[in-house]
């Protein structure tokens, strides 16, 4: 049984109007309120990419709080959701 303190990583992809509406700023701010760490950026597909990473806790926090924007205003959907191994020292916005 996986416990809720060991560090995870979470890729999820949006589709949907989620480019050109705030939403990586959004993410970026909200990533605050998280002990975590990854970055979000928009593909060249229009989809926007999150990576982040934690404590299995905070990430699904975070994921559970931008589902939660996604629905509120975008109505987005999460095309793909993969788990991997801690790598990053802080959150930001990154660009390809």
């Amino acid at each position: 049984m996986r416990e809720k303190n060991e560090f995870c990583r979470f890729r999820v992809v949006y589709s949907g109007r989620v480019q050109g509406v705030g939403f990586r700023w959004q993410v970026k701010n909200l990533s605050g309120d998280f002990e975590v760490a990854g970055f979000v950026r928009n593909l060249s597909d229009g989809t926007v990419e999150l990576l982040v990473e934690g404590k299995e806790q905070e990430t699904r926090g975070m994921i559970a709080e931008v589902d939660a924007i996604l629905r509120d205003y975008w109505h987005s959907k999460i095309e793909n959701v993969s788990k991997g191994y801690p790598q990053f020292k802080d959150f930001s916005i990154d660009y390809l």
